[in-house]
């Protein structure tokens, strides 16, 4: 939502071109809740079995923690 982007999107960093409804789809409550697992880089593979074995056949590593200033950078 715009509400949302204007909360936080200054510490978003976004892929040139990206559509704008692209980026409404990283902003909408209804799609960005619930769905991000934080798990140690060690610990990936094991939850990433837990959760196929129950059928979440999807479920896939997106990105990575780094050292460094708070930023979120999106690629394609």
């Amino acid at each position: 939502s715009a509400r949302n982007w204007a909360g936080y999107g200054a510490a978003v960093d976004l892929p040139a071109g990206l559509e704008a409804s692209t980026r409404d789809l990283l902003t909408d409550p209804q799609t960005s809740g619930g769905l991000l697992i934080a798990v140690s880089a060690e610990g990936a593979e094991a939850v990433l079995a837990l959760a196929r074995a129950d059928g979440f056949d999807r479920a896939a590593v997106v990105g990575r923690v780094v050292e460094g200033p708070p930023r979120v950078r999106v690629t394609a």
